[in-house]
């Protein structure tokens, strides 16, 4: 394997396989993630993602946490359709990844945070209700939370998606700044906000279309926030689903694009080629670096694009991406 490709799917993949389409049962994904653990690929292999209301059901697995300590978990919050509800949620959460890692105390970890923000906090509605619920949600997390815990926010897209990206970067920018500033000295406990972005899901409707997609990587990039993507996936390179009958992105796509946007500072229009590219010959890797067209990245800054920027993704199958690798060759 190309040394380029590797640093650029280390760690990329958090198996999320109860989730569609997958949906399997928790003793089921559990149990593929502590085999793909012990997998040659595991080094492509990231955290378990699981809602925290179900982390009480993994108590019986306590002996399999044993066999490759500590398994690392990223946990979904409950979330809420007002800031109201979202920081009682976010109380719920917090007790139940307390109980969860002193239960199993030094074989879990739980460092990542998921959430879906309200609607009312996002497209400009409420600056004030917004950052106001925010800076709440952090101080929950920097008093109740575990030692680091890394929250991704997720936002709606409706009819205005490029004002309500911008709204969601201007706010965890804001809460960044904010910790800096803070009193109490900064966060030690939440670290800095990162946006997620789903990329698909289970009909055509939800699919984002590559200019989304590009105007979500251009806007993080200019604003330094990190990046996790979730849904849709499943396969290196863009391509028509048929049971969506839509086109679907590929994960090569997105993370080449990111690392460009990060080693060039490629604007929009740019990125989106790289994103709706169907062509896998346009896309190589090689012990130096990658390269799309007259682009390129060596290792270094690849390994540093997605330390520092685009982290990962979600998939409910670790199996697809990879078995989908294999046969282009690439792994």
């Amino acid at each position: 394997m190309a040394a380029s490709l590797r640093a650029l799917l280390a760690g990329i993949l958090d198996y999320a396989g109860i989730f569609p389409p997958a949906n399997l049962s928790l003793d089921r994904a559990i149990r593929n993630y502590a085999r793909h653990q012990k997998s040659r690929d595991r080094w492509m292999l990231g955290r378990f993602v699981v809602p925290a209301a179900r982390l009480s059901e993994l108590a019986p697995f306590d002996k399999l946490f044993d066999e490759d300590p500590p398994f690392i978990f990223s946990v979904l919050g409950r979330g809420g359709k007002t800031g109201d509800e979202f920081l009682q949620g976010l109380s719920a959460d917090l007790a139940d990844i307390e109980t969860f890692r002193q239960t199993h105390a030094g074989k879990v970890e739980v460092d990542v945070f998921e959430v879906k923000l309200p609607d009312e906090m996002g497209w400009g509605r409420n600056h004030h209700l917004a950052r106001y619920t925010l800076v709440r949600a952090a101080e929950e997390i920097e008093t109740y939370g575990p030692p680091a815990l890394t929250p991704f926010l997720e936002i709606g897209l409706m009819d205005d998606w490029r004002g309500a990206v911008e709204s969601a970067a201007a706010l965890i920018h804001y809460l960044a700044s904010y910790g800096e500033q803070r009193m109490h000295g900064a966060y030690q406990r939440c670290r800095p906000a990162g946006f997620k972005l789903r990329c698909g899901g289970t009909t055509a409707a939800a699919v984002l279309s590559p200019e989304q997609v590009a105007h979500v990587l251009a806007v993080c990039r200019a604003e330094g926030i990190v990046l996790k993507a979730t849904a849709g996936l499943h396969q290196p390179f863009r391509h028509q689903d048929e049971s969506l009958n839509t086109p679907v992105h590929g994960f090569l796509n997105l993370f080449v694009a990111a690392v460009l946007a990060a080693t060039h500072r490629l604007e929009e229009p740019r990125l989106q080629q790289i994103i709706e590219d169907t062509e896998a010959s346009h896309f190589n890797f090689d012990d130096d670096g990658l390269r799309w067209g007259e682009f390129g990245a060596s290792v270094e800054e690849i390994a540093v694009a997605r330390q520092q920027f685009a982290v990962g993704f979600g998939s409910c199958s670790f199996d697809e991406p990879r078995e989908a690798l294999r046969g282009l060759k690439l792994l």
